[in-house]
């Protein structure tokens, strides 16, 4: 049993479970399932599901207001929210946004939730009281996963396709500014009191840290293979990243900018959560359609760190590369498409 990060076991949820939340002051534990079109409910310390409540299609992104202890999915095959009363265990009502939202966050202050749409790349913003939706901001290409930072009063939506985040003005619910980051952001997470921003860039394997203050990235730190999901530490001090390709978490110490652990937690981590009242990392499993939990009990840097185990092309240009086509079997060439936007699909048969 690995003594610093020991495994707590994992809750059998729904199908294809990707958005996390928690209710620490409840013990209660909140993941929307993809492919069972469900939210699941569970508790902290038993481990047990409470409920599976049915929503609309699709849930991918959730967000919690601890203050009306409402749970919103974010169904992209509806582009609809679903707003959940997780006392009533019930959904109080399904609100119409934008095509194919799939990411959200609560800025609790301003009493608002920002959803992501990324077929449009817009920001739905909806009035967590009311829940109706006030104003649409216009984001960019596959717009996504969203944080606030109350301290300056801004939102920000990393757009996927298109490799930045863009800051919307929390008061106007303008869009004000865009930050470029690494290709295909998924995720982030923001330090409000220390004025830092963590971004998890899927398709370079990297986390991008950017000074809210300056908006533009100060550092980037190499991690494992895809990383998809992003969370803070309760103190701040570690960042998690769960990195789908090698189904691992890494943990990444604040102010060195390094990876200080690898956790194996299932075969395609996506969300994380964290408890801070007991140091507590729970990981979404698409693959296992579980939830993972393990303790961070590291209490220092560690006398070994982890390798850099990514292949060495990994961000760098694609290399030149020819196949025959498949319609008249002449030889094409990468080169012919340089410069140019397109798509490689790698087809599998099984």
């Amino acid at each position: 049993m690995d003594e610093t990060f020991p495994s707590l076991g994992s809750v059998p949820v729904g199908l294809g479970p990707e958005g996390l939340a928690l209710d620490p002051e409840r013990r209660h534990g909140f993941v929307a399932c993809a492919r069972s079109n469900s939210l699941v409910v569970f508790h902290l310390d038993t481990r047990e599901v409470i409920r599976e409540i049915p929503v609309a299609r699709e849930p991918i992104g959730l967000a919690y207001d601890p203050r009306t202890r409402r749970a919103f999915t974010t169904d992209a095959r509806s582009d609809m929210v679903s707003a959940v009363d997780t006392e009533r265990l019930e959904v109080i009502r399904q609100i119409p946004v934008q095509h194919y939202p799939a990411g959200a966050g609560i800025y609790e202050e301003r009493r608002k939730l920002y959803v992501g749409n990324t077929a449009d790349g817009t920001v739905s913003v909806i009035d967590i009281d009311s829940l109706e939706v006030i104003a649409t901001v216009p984001a960019a290409l596959a717009a996504g996963s969203i944080a606030a930072d109350p301290k300056r009063d801004r939102v920000y939506c990393v757009n996927f396709g298109d490799a930045s985040v863009t800051v919307i003005d929390g008061e106007s619910n303008q869009a004000i500014d865009k930050i470029a980051v690494d290709y295909a952001p998924c995720k982030i997470a923001i330090d409000s009191e220390r004025g830092l921003a963590y971004v998890a860039n899927s398709l370079v394997s990297t986390v991008s840290v950017i000074d809210l203050e300056k908006r533009k990235v100060v550092r980037t730190v190499p991690v494992e293979r895809a990383p998809v999901g992003m969370a803070l530490s309760g103190s701040g001090d570690r960042i998690y990243a769960a990195n789908r390709g090698t189904g691992r978490v890494s943990v990444i110490d604040r102010e060195s900018g390094r990876e200080w652990g690898r956790v194996r937690v299932g075969q395609a981590p996506g969300d994380l959560a964290v408890d801070p009242t007991t140091n507590t990392v729970y990981v979404s499993d698409a693959a296992t359609s579980t939830v993972s939990i393990f303790q961070d009990r590291l209490t220092g840097k560690p006398r070994t760190l982890p390798k850099d185990e990514r292949h060495p092309l990994v961000g760098k240009p694609l290399p030149d590369f020819a196949l025959p086509d498949m319609v008249d079997g002449r030889e094409r060439t990468s080169g012919e498409w340089r410069g140019k936007n397109y798509i490689l699909n790698f087809f599998a048969s099984w």
